[in-house]
């Protein structure tokens, strides 16, 4: 899998990596990159995003996008799940691996809750409202 620019709005870029079998450890996601296992540690991740993909009657899934700054944008290392259980199980994982203030709100709602507070019909509407949510960060 590799790296494609998704989407960008002005001068930053939202960058998407699909991160192969992931699994989340101590010390940060592990996944397959190349044939070969790596990690993401938590340190390098600066923000999470999660929000509900797809249509209310029709097909879904979580996404969780790692983000870590990039020269002229932001690169979002993706995982995704099934909605309900899987979804709230991994949010809870990924909100308690990372330092203070890098979990979105909809991160916490879904760990949380069980229900992300954000939704989008497709991917291009959640990268738009990413990079908005990050350029806010700034």
């Amino acid at each position: 899998m590799s790296d494609a620019f998704r989407g960008s709005t002005g001068n930053a870029h939202y960058r998407v990596h699909l991160l192969g079998d992931p699994e989340l450890c101590a010390a940060g996601v592990a996944h397959r990159k190349g044939g070969r296992r790596t990690l993401l540690p938590w340190s390098r991740v600066e923000h999470a995003i999660a929000a509900e993909v797809g249509e209310p009657q029709g097909v879904r899934t979580t996404i969780f996008d790692l983000v870590v700054s990039k020269s002229g944008g932001w690169l979002a290392h993706r995982l995704d799940a099934e909605p309900g259980e899987d979804a709230m199980h991994l949010a809870r994982g990924i909100a308690q691996s990372l330092r203070a203030g890098c979990s979105s709100a909809s991160l916490k709602s879904l760990a949380t809750d069980g229900i992300p507070a954000r939704w989008y019909p497709d991917l291009d509407g959640f990268e738009r409202e990413a990079i908005r949510l990050l350029e806010g960060c700034g």
